[in-house]
């Protein structure tokens, strides 16, 4: 009896313990590693909602003096995602008592809504998301955001329009009435397509017709003569078509001077740009274009010393970031402000331009 007894005073208090023990925090508050959530699968981590993936910044208070910063990127494996976590090691390094980690996401416009609500301090944006996004036009027409600051200017994205080499297309006109793989819905691809077009008076979906391919699908599909051309908004040169190239040769439209120059002026976001002669197997003449900048940008809450020393380190430790990415060569002072105009950067950020000589055009 008394051995039955003392039986089940130990199983009461044992369960009275777990009661009082605390539970573990919810894997969404506690800031990962960069290299562990890079590392995630694109579906997986991508198809989570925003608020699951990045934890509100509330959460995100220090503990013993610890700041977790986030980062908002892009899908695994993407430009922003690899250039996000060579920065987030950079601030690691670098700046005392702050863990930083990179969130996957959906890319510019969710990662500026994320920084509009202080889900993640810093957030990777190309100029034209960014400038739409500040201004509320184009895809942010009524929802405009008001909590978002810019740190840093970076690399460029170059718009490129490819055909196969043997192919009857050499200008936008000979493209009306064709197929082109543009890259999925709300992709910058599809946006720049659509106004080189509409500059021509050519209409979406009645004169020519996207194909919402991701881009290394829509590279396959040029190949195999599924669509007649493809558009892609990325960094020189681009994987897709190195790989498109090295089956077939290519060439990449020209874009005429009164379009280039008509699109330029309409959109202080854009810069011009050039494709190099020779970058892809058949492309012997270069290129002119227009491109979009790369902009760190934060929440304007951010505390204007790490502000200031996340640009600082990041400035200071290219090499560090050119290891992850070769066009990180880019993100450099003098190009701190190319490709913005209109939009407020920073006071941390600008204190330290300021003090190091680049101002702002």
């Amino acid at each position: 009896m008394k051995k039955r007894l003392a039986l089940v005073m130990a199983a009461v208090l044992a369960l009275g313990l777990a009661a009082c023990a605390k539970p573990a925090a919810p894997a969404a508050t506690t800031a990962a590693p960069a290299a562990t959530q890079a590392a995630a699968p694109a579906a997986t981590q991508a198809a989570a909602p925003a608020e699951t993936t990045a934890a509100p910044a509330e959460t995100k208070a220090s503990k013993g003096g610890t700041r977790y910063i986030s980062i908002g990127t892009s899908s695994a494996g993407g430009t922003f995602s690899i250039i996000g976590t060579a920065i987030a090691d950079v601030l690691n390094r670098n700046i005392p008592d702050v863990s930083a980690n990179i969130e996957i996401t959906g890319g510019s416009g969710e990662n500026l809504l994320l920084a509009e609500q202080g889900t993640v301090e810093l957030a990777m944006s190309a100029s034209d998301v960014l400038y739409n996004a500040i201004n509320g036009t184009k895809s942010f027409e009524g929802k405009q955001i008001h909590n978002v600051q810019w740190l840093m200017g970076g690399h460029l994205t170059t718009t490129q329009l490819y055909v196969l080499k043997d192919s009857p297309y050499y200008t936008l006109d000979d493209l009306k009435g064709k197929k082109i793989a543009t890259g999925p819905s709300g992709s910058v691809g599809l946006d720049a397509m659509n106004l080189l077009m509409s500059k021509h008076g050519y209409e979406m979906n009645k004169d020519w017709t996207p194909e919402l391919l991701a881009h290394g699908d829509g590279a396959e599909a040029l190949v195999d003569g599924n669509v007649d051309a493809v558009m892609i908004m990325s960094t020189v040169p681009c994987g897709p078509i190195t790989t498109a190239a090295s089956s077939k040769e290519i060439r990449i439209i020209q874009i005429d001077d009164e379009t280039l120059n008509a699109i330029l002026e309409e959109c202080p976001y854009y810069v011009q740009g050039t494709v190099p002669a020779n970058t892809y197997n058949g492309q012997t003449e270069e290129i002119k274009s227009f491109s979009s900048a790369s902009f760190l940008c934060c929440n304007k809450d951010l505390d204007e010393d790490l502000a200031y020393n996340a640009v600082k380190y990041i400035c200071e430790n290219t090499d560090t970031l050119v290891n992850a990415y070769a066009q990180c060569a880019e993100w450099i002072p003098e190009n701190a402000y190319r490709g913005m105009s209109g939009v407020e950067m920073h006071p941390g950020a600008k204190r330290y331009f300021d003090e190091i000589g680049i101002k702002q055009p």
